[in-house]
């Protein structure tokens, strides 16, 4: 038959008796060459039946977005499993063989169920089986590969066009079923309880060559499509030690599509860490201590491992928030009320820069501080650039000095309250702020040594007017990579491609959804 529309099967099937079109899906099959030809009459046969109306897959997709969120699991959401439940039914593929792979859905029985890798995909099954008996046209293997699909678009992630047409094995015997063995795994060559230098688990070097070679490679991925599947898949969920001995999430809002694994791998400072680690558990951070002989790597210290930053490398500037969010405070104290929580990539000015303890803070031009370096040694922010001061309306607590001029004498008072502020500029030591007051009323010192910040910038909701508004503030994040994670970072070909994805987000959404849909139709006989 050869590649047909939707029309053209429609009135094929019209056209043709039961017995004519199953031969000339038998002579599809044959000149396939295929070692599973039933598979190939099958998944022709199925691809008339969906193109017959089937299916109705918006149906479907409508089916699985109401089922995503749940609050009773990881996060509130049952989207990062249906996305480890596609990769691993993908992550099989032998093209040499032509067996493994999505088509066929081998993970609904224990010959490809009982590989370690797959340790806690059940559930994900179970859940979408509700969603199999309302629609029984439609293959396992399509359902988990759609349901990735319509959660990584919902989370904001690349949105995939689905090809139907994947055909289930009806038995464990099925010839494309393949061996345990072809996920990759977090450890292998690695030599336990042993690092070099530089914190680099001995042996990584033999992992690389297991990503790049015995798994990626050996499915045909390029070293950049592998590094965008890998970051892609692990911006999601989090691993459970009942399931395969690591413990915790890779980043902070494992629900959400972001770039932030890349950012983290490459930003922050990791340490290995074993079940022997206990003291994770006195700082808040038990979920991340690995169990049996299982080692990961963690973005935590200890606190007398904690040393102050050199506050002088963070000057006044423009700066870009690199975390999940970030709390602005009313005073510098972390107990201090929150009055914002600006998001990961908001710029912010930062006029005043100063260390607390093992804190950087920054003041804020519209009022409140924040951590640029928390006391925990996570970055929060990034320098972008000098100060990016605007005219605009500022308000001021108290009575203030108007000046002549930019550091002139002083003249006057500047009553409080809000008043139109023009020419804002630094003063001649390059960190004054001066301000002309609209009107011909004089200068304003809006920052200096003497009387630090006494205007405010007014922006409209956020400090405009009084608010009940309350903020939540959550526990600092922890995070953990495997060892397979940090490869990206340590291989020299991994680590172009993941600092390109910490600086470029839609260079690696455009790089995983390509790769995820090419992996999701390896062996498919679309």
């Amino acid at each position: 038959m050869g590649a047909k529309t939707k029309a053209e099967v429609v009135e094929y099937a019209s056209k043709h008796t039961i017995e004519e079109k199953l031969t000339a899906a038998v002579n599809e099959a044959i000149l396939s060459n295929s070692p599973d030809p039933l598979g190939v009459i099958a998944a022709i046969l199925q691809r008339e039946s969906a193109a017959r109306g089937a299916v109705d897959y918006d149906l479907v997709r409508n089916e699985i977005k109401s089922l995503l969120e749940n609050q009773l699991w990881d996060d509130g959401s049952l989207g990062p499993k249906f996305v480890r439940l596609a990769w691993h039914s993908s992550g099989t593929w032998d093209p040499v063989t032509k067996t493994g792979g999505s088509n066929g859905a081998g993970m609904r029985f224990e010959a490809e169920r009982s590989d370690p890798e797959n340790n806690g995909l059940m559930e994900g099954q179970a859940f979408l089986e509700p969603i199999k008996k309302k629609f029984p046209g439609i293959s396992y293997s399509d359902l988990w590969v759609l349901a990735a699909y319509v959660f990584i678009e919902q989370s904001g992630g690349p949105a995939m066009e689905f090809t139907p047409g994947r055909v289930d094995h009806a038995d464990e015997n099925a010839p494309a079923m393949p061996p345990i063995g072809r996920l990759p795994a977090a450890e292998k060559y690695i030599v336990k309880g042993q690092q070099d230098e530089q914190g680099r688990a001995m042996g990584w070097e033999k992992l690389a060559m297991h990503i790049r070679d015995e798994v990626f490679g050996r499915m045909g991925f390029t070293d950049r499509e592998t590094v965008a599947l890998i970051t892609g898949g692990h911006v999601y969920g989090r691993c459970h030690p009942q399931d395969t001995g690591y413990a915790g999430a890779w980043v902070e809002e494992p629900t959400k599509w972001s770039n932030e694994y890349a950012a983290d791998m490459v930003g922050d400072d990791w340490r290995l860490v074993t079940k022997e680690d206990t003291w994770l558990e006195s700082i808040g951070a038990k979920e991340l201590i690995p169990s049996g002989d299982k080692q990961q790597y963690v973005n935590r210290k200890k606190p007398d491992e904690i040393e102050a930053p050199d506050a002088t490398q963070f000057l006044p500037g423009k700066y870009k928030v690199c975390s999940g969010f970030v709390n602005v405070r009313k005073e510098p104290d972390v107990k201090s009320d929150i009055i914002g929580q600006p998001q990961r990539d908001e710029c912010l000015n930062l006029v005043a820069v100063k260390l607390f303890g093992t804190a950087v803070r920054g003041r804020l031009d519209t009022s409140g501080w924040v951590s640029i370096i928390a006391s925990g040694g996570k970055v929060l922010f990034e320098r972008e650039g000098d100060l990016e001061l605007q005219p605009g309306t500022y308000r001021t607590a108290g009575e203030c000095d108007l000046h002549s001029s930019a550091g002139g004498d002083k003249t006057g008072k500047l009553p409080a309250g809000d008043h139109k502020l023009a020419s804002v500029a630094l003063g001649a030591d390059g960190r004054a702020i001066w301000a002309e007051v609209e009107g011909g009323a004089g200068w304003l010192a809006v920052l200096s040594e003497e009387n630090g910040v006494v205007a405010d910038r007014i922006v409209e909701g956020f400090n405009d007017k009084q608010t009940d508004k309350e903020f939540e503030d959550p526990p600092a994040p922890n995070q953990m990579m495997l060892v397979s994670d940090m490869v990206l970072a340590w291989d020299p070909e991994y680590r172009k491609v993941i600092e390109e994805y910490a600086e470029n987000e839609e260079a690696l959404t455009s790089d995983f959804g390509a790769a995820f849909k090419k992996l999701t139709e390896l062996g498919c006989n679309f």
